[in-house]
């Protein structure tokens, strides 16, 4: 005896499964660029940071030299230098 199966009677169960199966298949995909998309925006973030933190430290090492040069150059501002960091403001001269 021969069993034979008609497959006009699962065609409805095999569209909802592909359906649900492409669903997910979205589902993850969009996730997964929703991922990469806040890292990408999170690295972009921080290379900012880091860039307007590197642009900082370099205005105020040009500030902190010009001032070391004001003091190398001008009498009144050594002294004055010499008097704030001296223990002994009579070396101060």
């Amino acid at each position: 005896m021969r069993v034979s199966i008609d497959p006009s009677r699962y065609w409805p169960a095999i569209a909802a499964v592909s359906i649900i199966a492409l669903v997910f298949l979205l589902v993850r995909c969009s996730d997964r660029a929703q991922d990469s998309a806040v890292a990408q925006a999170r690295e972009a973030g921080a290379a900012q940071i880091r860039e307007e933190a590197a642009g900082e430290t370099l205005n105020r090492t040009m500030e902190a030299h010009n001032a070391a040069e004001v003091v190398r150059t001008d009498p009144v501002a050594r002294r004055d230098g010499c008097l704030r960091h001296s223990r002994t403001p009579e070396n101060c001269r």
